[in-house]
Formats: structure tokens, C-alpha cells, sequence
């Protein structure tokens, strides 16, 4: 009913909280695409190797996936607010160190491998973060729409924020180039507008004003413990089933996407960082409207819910198996555009249904476990993709890759217990000892 969804949205958006939530990561998000455009590009820039850039993007990973579990807790233990402001804070600053690095000339490759590992650190604090503030500060029953509308409008961003950053730094030789060059320095600026935008982002975070969460305790004195997210997770039959699977989608889909769209510009189109920063802008019209899907479609049922994200991954399997044989924009751009629609919507139902279903006392905890088994072993499939591509092709990576997440999603769309996840009951809560 559009009547009934544009009161909801206007209801969203009369809640000062989710008000300031959403302008926060709508303008952080602006300021992230321009670190995603200019830190591969400045690699291949520095190296042309594909496998260097593989293991750049998997040191940024790494730590992202190892803190990942460790970081839930601090968000349970001192607040999600908090460890998000803490953490954005100390990017901005890494972010300063690193436009300046570039700027005055003295930037080596070392540098930018810890670059790369403090920002994956720190993301790894962020994220569990965000998803657990969610829930704190709109009622449950409005989290599928306030998700597609933060979602939506950050995929809005990507639309024009990765051409921007090309734009910025287009014209970079495909050579190696010498620090403190003038396209150097352009990339320098794209660290600093990154840096910046954070900074207006961290001020609107500010304004969120939550009651802290009760917790209960157990006989020593231990309020948080990892062990409780865990064992809750365990327990859930459903949630540990969706798990399950959505760790060997994200280890055939996010690894080898991260490292090949990159080298598709560089290697098949022409226009170099421009043609990288349209590859990203066209795979996020196809979020968009994905994110559009999931605020205005009905919620499906719990029978349902399994039988329409297998078929959005089946979707995008085949997709991905079609940008490896794509030769020009006119082709990669269709596949990257549904392979974007596809994954936006499957996210925002997984999302969303993990977000209602976890008490609030546990959400840092267990969306940190659930994050950690989604992008755990990137840095191992990031790298292993980079050595594929270097011996054998970009085409070979995406077949295994495609050929991967057609075949899980036919596996889930074809066994009732594993595709009616959404049916199981909920486990009560973990008592304290």
C-alpha cells in the first residue's frame, strides 16, 4: 500500500534518533566510496600486480574478520554508540596520516599494507556496531523498512560518490608513478574529503540519545561474555542454518568481486579509474533498487523467506558467472546491476530477520558472530583470487566463483529444511550461571 508506506517512512523520519542515524551513515558512506576507488587503484598504480593487490585487500580484511568477534561484546559491553564513535574517530585520524603520507612524498608500499590492516581494525569495531545501534532506535516491527530506507539511501550515494572519486583521480598512468606527483596528490585529496566526511558524520552521531541496556550479571560479576552469544546462536536452529549459509555465499561472492572490478577497468574498459568508479556506480543502481524492494515488497512468510533469498543468490551466481565472460561496459554493466539488485535484497530480509529475532541484550554479540561467518574468510578467498587471476584469468576466478553460489543456492532451494530456516522456533534467552 503506497499510502501505508509513506506514512511509515514519514514516522521513521519523526524519530529524531533514526533521523540522525540515517544522515550519519548517508554521509560516511559518501566519504568510504572515495577510500574504496582510490586504495586499489593507488596499488595497481604502485604495482600492477594482481596478487599484490589481493594481498593488500586481504591484510584490510583480515583483522576485520579476526576482531569481528571480539568487537560484538564491546558493542553489548559499553554500548554500540559509543564503539562506533570511538572507532570512526581513530579512522578519520588513520585517514588524515595516510593524505598526508601521499601528499609530502613518502609512501611505500609497507605503508599502505598498515593502512590497510588498521583500517580493517577498525571496521571490524564499526560494523557489528551499526547493526546492533538499529534496533535501539526504531521499534521492531518497523526494521525491515528503516533497513531498506539506510540501505537505499547509502546505495543512492554509490550511484554518484564512485564517479566522483574517479573523476578526482582520472587520467592516473596505468605505470608506476612517483610519490608526489599531481594524480598522487589527487588521491591524497580523496583520503582527505574521506576523513572529513566522517567528521560531520561523527557530529550527527552525537545527537543520539539512547538508555543504555540492562545486563544481567552473572555470580562474578560478569555481565558480558562471548560464550552467551555463542551458545544462543547454537541453540537456534534457524539462525544457525542461515549462518551456515550465508558464510559460503560471502566466501565465492565478496572475496573475488572486491579484487576483479577493479582490474575489469584496468584490464577491458577504457578510461581507467573513471570506468572503475561507473562499475561501482551501476552495481549500486541495482542495490538501490534492491534496497527499494525490500521497504516496499510484502515481508514474506517464514515458509517463504529461505525460498526467496536461494533464488536471489541463484540470480546472482549466474550473474557473476556472466560478468567473467563480459569483454566491455555494455556487457559488465548489466551483470554488476543485477548482482547488486540481487544481494540488496536477500541482505535487507537476512538482516532484517536476524535483527528481530536476537534480544537486544545479545545483538552486538551475535551479529558479530554472524558478520564473522559471513566475512571471515574473505582475506583467504581475496587472496586465493588474486593468485588465480595471476595464473590463470579474471574469467577463470568468476566461473568457480559463479558456478559456487548458483550451486548452494540450488542446494537451499531444494532441501525443505534447510529453506524453511525462518519456521524454527526462537531459543529462550541463556540464563546466567
Amino acid at each position: 500500500d503506497p499510502i501505508a508506506g509513506a506514512e511509515l517512512a514519514r514516522s521513521l523520519f519523526r524519530n529524531n534518533n533514526y533521523l540522525w542515524l540515517w544522515a550519519s551513515s548517508g554521509i560516511s558512506c559518501l566519504g568510504d566510496y572515495f577510500t574504496l576507488i582510490a586504495m586499489p587503484w593507488l596499488v595497481l598504480t604502485l604495482t600492477r600486480d594482481p596478487a599484490t593487490l589481493g594481498a593488500v585487500m586481504a591484510l584490510e580484511s583480515l583483522p576485520r574478520a579476526a576482531f569481528m568477534l571480539v568487537s560484538g561484546g564491546f558493542a553489548d559491553r559499553y554500548s554500540a554508540r559509543m564503539v562506533l564513535l570511538v572507532s570512526r574517530t581513530i579512522f578519520m585520524l588513520a585517514l588524515v596520516a595516510l593524505a598526508l603520507d601521499l601528499w609530502y612524498g613518502y609512501l611505500q608500499l609497507s605503508h599502505l599494507y598498515g593502512f590497510a590492516f588498521v583500517f580493517g581494525l577498525l571496521t571490524a569495531f564499526a560494523l557489528p556496531a551499526s547493526q546492533a545501534l538499529l534496533p535501539q532506535v526504531v521499534d521492531k516491527t518497523q526494521i525491515q523498512q528503516s533497513n531498506s530506507a539506510l540501505m537505499g539511501s547509502q546505495q543512492l550515494i554509490q550511484l554518484f560518490a564512485p564517479v566522483l572519486a574517479g573523476l578526482l583521480i582520472w587520467g592516473m598512468p596505468s605505470g608506476a608513478a612517483p610519490a608526489g606527483t599531481a594524480d598522487v596528490a589527487s588521491i591524497a585529496l580523496a583520503f582527505a574529503f574521506n576523513a572529513a566526511a566522517i567528521f560531520v558524520a561523527l557530529l550527527l552521531l552525537l545527537r543520539i540519545k539512547l538508555q543504555p541496556l540492562q545486563h544481567t550479571e552473572d555470580a562474578n560479576g560478569v555481565g558480558v561474555r562471548l560464550t552467551d552469544g555463542f551458545r544462543y546462536l547454537w541453540r537456534d536452529r534457524g539462525l544457525r542454518i542461515a549462518t551456515s549459509y550465508m558464510s559460503c555465499i560471502g566466501f565465492f561472492a565478496i572475496g573475488p568481486l572486491l579484487i576483479v572490478i577493479p582490474q575489469i577497468a584496468e584490464q577491458r574498459l577504457h578510461d581507467g579509474a573513471l570506468s572503475y568508479g561507473m562499475l561501482y556506480a551501476v552495481n549500486g543502481l541495482g542495490s538501490l533498487l534492491g534496497f527499494a524492494c525490500g521497504g516496499l515488497l510484502p515481508k514474506p512468510g517464514k515458509r517463504r523467506l529461505g525460498l526467496v533469498m536461494f533464488s536471489t543468490d541463484l540470480l546472482a551466481g549466474i550473474c557473476v558467472f556472466w560478468l567473467g565472460h563480459s569483454t566491455s561496459f555494455a556487457t559488465a554493466a548489466p551483470a554488476l546491476a543485477l548482482i547488486g539488485l540481487s544481494a540488496a535484497y536477500g541482505g535487507v530480509l537476512a538482516l532484517s530477520w536476524i535483527q528481530e529475532r536476537v534480544p537486544a541484550t545479545l545483538a552486538g554479540r551475535v551479529l558479530g558472530i554472524v558478520m564473522f561467518a559471513v566475512l571471515g574468510l574473505t582475506p583467504v578467498s581475496m587472496s586465493l583470487g588474486g593468485v588465480i587471476i595471476s595464473h590463470y584469468s579474471l574469467e577463470a576466478l568468476l566461473t568457480l566463483s559463479g558456478c559456487a553460489i548458483g550451486s548452494f543456492a540450488l542446494l537451499g532451494l531444494l532441501s525443505p529444511g534447510i529453506n524453511r530456516f525462518g519456521t524454527y522456533a526462537k531459543p529462550a534467552l541463556p540464563e546466567a550461571s
